[in-house]
């Protein structure tokens, strides 16, 4: 019963960012500050993880602890969003390519791409040893 209820609130979890990426806000280019507000409003199961640093790259990192998944938001020097990794576990795999085909279009076997406001996004989905991950850049 545990497992069916995760498995719904994943599944509309899933489709609901993705429409939150195609619909209404794209994340890159907003600041930080943006950012989490839109994320807390949309998303309030992801919380701001804060237990580790990583000096080398500005971002933000953000987990849902309930279907293993984490967003990294990575900066630029003046705090704007420029690039996205949603890092998740290979539990979510169907479901996220289900909603990758159904909100991007498709360019190859592991690559989406998308347009707002007249810019254009690549989205990739590569698969690592434990994890999955989705990457959002400009083009």
């Amino acid at each position: 019963m545990m497992i069916a209820r995760n498995r719904i609130l994943l599944t509309l979890f899933v489709f609901m960012w993705g429409m939150t990426l195609t619909h209404g806000q794209n994340f890159i280019g907003l600041h930080k500050d943006n950012i989490a507000k839109v994320l807390r409003q949309d998303h309030p199961d992801f919380r701001i993880d804060n237990s580790s640093v990583n000096n080398t790259y500005k971002y933000l990192k953000f987990i849902d602890s309930v279907s293993e998944q984490t967003i990294l938001f990575f900066l630029s020097d003046d705090d704007m969003c420029t690039y996205v990794r949603w890092i998740s576990d290979y539990a979510n795999l169907n479901d996220m390519i289900g909603m990758l085909n159904r909100t991007y279009k498709k360019n190859g076997e592991k690559s989406w791409t998308y347009s707002h406001d007249g810019k254009h996004y690549a989205v990739t989905l590569e698969e690592e040893e434990w994890y999955f991950t989705v990457n959002i850049r400009k083009e």
